[in-house]
Parts: structure tokens; sequence; C-alpha cells
């Protein structure tokens, strides 16, 4: 597999400094690649014209969704509109440090649905631990989408991206439930968070993806604006 078959695709809303890194950094450790960004952003943002800038320039595709439309909406949103194999979604909140995708894309096949960090949730989507109730289900392996190589075929064989803090569970969870979970692969050079502590995890650093907990939470709060708009799926 070559890195012409896969498209890189994120969300982003109002948080130009923030995706300007990502993109900066993916650029000079992975070279030029095949980019999608769904964004959110209010077209007298900062964020958008950025954007709307580098589509002009030919060096991504961008769709402007003129609200914020959410992370998991956005990123099946730009999973419909990519016409290669694969995807790697990435949060517009990291930065790389060290290209990982050749490794990644080592591991993918026809019969892997996605590869990258694999943690745990419950059946709320919430991490594995937080809440007491957890303890009487199993716990459900779950691919963090901040960067994580997906089969565009295989994710249609499954639930959606859905608007949730964890955008990924209820795919994860019908995936559980069908005892197809083994289609995940960890990559072990991703870490997650490389800061914060959650009810199962803690912030560790990695060597190619930096992603401290909060990032464009952090940012929207700051604006006053709330971190995810809206009332999360269930």
């Amino acid at each position: 597999m070559k890195h012409t078959d896969i498209t890189l695709i994120s969300v982003t809303y109002n948080t130009r400094d923030l995706i300007e890194t990502a993109i900066n950094s993916i650029n000079r450790h992975c070279g030029k690649q095949n980019m999608y960004i769904v964004d959110g952003s209010e077209r007298n943002n900062d964020c958008y014209k950025y954007l709307e800038a580098m589509a002009l320039g030919g060096d991504l595709r961008m769709y402007s969704a003129g609200y914020n439309i959410g992370h998991g909406h956005g990123l099946d949103l730009a999973i419909e509109r990519v016409q290669t194999p694969y995807a790697l979604m990435f949060d517009s909140d990291i930065e790389i440090l060290k290209n990982p995708i050749p490794e990644m894309l080592g591991l993918m096949d026809e019969e892997t649905y996605g590869v990258g960090w694999i943690t745990e949730v419950g059946r709320d989507g919430y991490d594995y631990g937080t809440w007491a109730w957890h303890k009487k289900e199993s716990p459900i392996k779950y691919l963090h989408p901040y960067f994580a190589l997906v089969n565009i075929e295989m994710y249609h064989r499954f639930k959606p991206l859905c608007h949730h803090g964890a955008p990924f569970f209820k795919s994860m969870v019908d995936m559980h439930d069908k005892g197809e979970a083994w289609r995940l692969k960890a990559f072990k050079g991703l870490t997650g968070h490389t800061s914060g502590k959650g009810a199962n995890w803690i912030g560790t650093p990695s060597e190619y993806v930096r992603h401290d907990f909060g990032g464009t939470r952090k940012a929207n709060k700051a604006m006053g604006k709330k971190e995810i708009f809206g009332q999360w799926e269930k």
C-alpha cells in the first residue's frame, strides 16, 4: 500500500492555530498528503479563511458545514466523500513528531477495520471504569479517532460515527456485539493522550504524535463556546 491510498481527514471549529499546527507538522514529517477537512467555523473566522486559502491553493479539500457540526458527524461526512480505500482521521489539536503512517499502513489489510490506539469504554461510551455500573458489563475495545487509520469498506459494515465525546462508541459496541473486535489493531507507537488522566488511562509521551488532553475543548471554552455542541447521542 502507498500513502496515496489514504486521505487524511479532520474536523475543525474556530481553531485556526490548532489546525495550522497540525497540518504544518504533517507536511513537515509526512510530506504532502491527500487531505479533506470539514470545517464548522463561521465564514468570518480565521480558521475558515485559513482553510479556504489552503483549498484554493490546492493543498487540501474543504467542506464548510457552516455550523459546529461536531467531531463524529464531521468525520462521517468526510468519510462519505473520500475516494481512497483508507482514511486517516486526526484531531485538529495533534502535532506529528515522527511519521507513523508507513508502519500503520503495514498493519492494515482487507479484514482490518482500523489501526491506532485501542482503549476501553463502557456501553455508554465513557471510559471503562468511570461509573460503578461498568463493572456489571464487559469492556468494549475502542479505536480512538484522535489518530486512526480506517478501512472505508469495513467502516460501512458497522454503525457510523455519532455525536458524542467518544464518537466511535456505537461503532465499537456494534463490532463487539457481533464478535468482531478482532478487526481492530493497536499501533504501539500511539499512546493516546500525551497529558491528562482518565478513568483507565494516564497521559504518556509519544515519539510519533503529541495529543495533549482537551486541546480543542479548552479552546472552545476560552471563546465562551460549548465544548461539544448539543446533546450527545445515547
